[in-house]
C-alpha cells in the first residue's frame, strides 16, 4: 500500500511539475515565413495580415475564391492545436472550393504569431481576429459564420456565445471536447479536476449553452482522442435549436472529411451554411 502511495505522489508531483495549458493542450510550432502550398489556392487569392491582441501581432491569411461559385459567404476558421496555419491549409482548401472566404489566424505562439498560448489568449485572440475582418476587412456580417475544429472549438464557441450582433449565421463545431476537464480525464486516470494542469476549464459544453444561431456538430464514432460520448455528445445536447448532429462511424480525430468522403463533406457543409 505504501508503494502504491509513493508510486502515486511520483506521478502527481510529475503532472503538477511538467504539466501545463501550454503542454497538455498546445503543441505549436514556432515559423519564420509560412509556405504555403498553390496547387489549389494561388497566391492572387490570398493575402496575409497582421493584427494586434494583448499587444502580440498575430498573423492571419484572407482567402477570397474569386470564380462564379462564390457564394458571398466568409468562415472565420479557428484551426486545432497542432503546429500552425500550414497544418490546415488542405482544410482551407476544401472552403476554397466550396466558394467561401475564408479568415484563418495563428494563435499566440504559434506560426508567426508572437506571444505564448493559454486560455486568456485564446479569448482575447479570437475577438481580435473577429474585430479585424469585421472592422477592417470590411467582411459582410450577415453571410458570416464560425467553424472551430478541436481547440478551435474554445474559440469560435465563445465567439457566438458573446456575440450579440446578428452574426455568425452558423456555428460549426468538429470533434470538439467538453471541457478541459473531460479531456485531462481522457488522457489520465487519476481522478482530478482538469484545473490542477490548466488555467482554465475551457468549458465548450457550458458555453454553447448561450449561443443563438443555428449548430452543427460532427465527430468521429472512433475518435479516440476526443471521445465522442464523453466530449461532443455533451457538447451537442446542451446546444440549444437549430442544431444539426453529423457522427461519423469510423472517423478518428483528425480524419472526418476523409471518412466522410471530400466530396460529402463539402456538400454537408455547404448545404447547412446555404439552406
Amino acid at each position: 500500500m505504501k508503494k502504491t502511495f509513493w508510486l502515486l505522489g511520483i506521478l502527481v508531483s510529475w503532472l503538477l511539475c511538467s504539466c501545463s495549458l501550454d503542454s497538455f493542450l498546445y503543441n505549436q510550432k514556432k515559423l519564420d515565413h509560412y509556405e504555403l502550398s498553390t496547387a489549389v489556392i494561388p497566391e492572387a487569392d490570398r493575402t496575409m495580415y497582421t493584427f494586434q491582441s494583448q499587444g502580440h501581432t498575430l498573423y492571419g491569411f484572407d482567402v477570397m475564391p474569386v470564380d462564379s461559385n462564390n457564394t458571398g459567404c466568409t468562415v472565420l476558421y479557428c484551426h486545432g492545436n497542432k503546429n500552425s496555419i500550414e497544418e490546415y491549409w488542405y482544410r482551407v482548401e476544401y472552403f476554397y472550393q466550396m466558394g467561401f472566404r475564408c479568415f484563418i489566424f495563428d494563435y499566440q505562439g504559434f506560426g508567426m504569431s508572437q506571444g505564448s498560448p493559454s486560455a486568456s489568449a485564446l479569448y482575447s485572440d479570437g475577438r481580435a481576429a473577429l474585430d479585424f475582418i469585421v472592422n477592417t476587412l470590411h467582411v459582410d456580417t450577415t453571410r458570416l459564420f464560425f467553424y472551430g475544429y478541436s481547440l478551435g472549438n474554445v474559440v469560435s464557441i465563445d465567439l457566438a456565445a458573446a456575440s450579440t450582433h446578428t452574426y455568425p449565421v452558423c456555428l460549426i463545431a468538429e470533434s470538439p471536447f467538453a471541457s478541459a476537464d473531460a479531456l485531462f480525464h481522457t488522457a489520465t486516470p487519476l481522478d482530478l479536476p482538469g484545473s490542477f494542469v490548466v488555467d482554465d476549464h475551457c468549458d465548450n459544453a457550458a458555453r454553447v449553452r448561450a449561443i443563438h444561431t443555428r449548430f452543427l456538430l460532427l465527430h468521429g464514432e472512433a475518435d479516440d482522442f476526443v471521445p465522442w460520448l464523453t466530449n461532443g455528445r455533451i457538447v451537442f445536447e446542451n446546444a440549444p435549436e437549430p442544431k444539426n448532429l453529423i457522427l461519423i462511424p469510423g472517423a478518428n480525430h483528425e480524419n472526418v472529411p476523409q471518412t466522410m468522403g471530400i466530396a460529402a463533406y463539402r456538400d454537408s457543409i455547404r448545404t447547412f451554411v446555404l439552406p
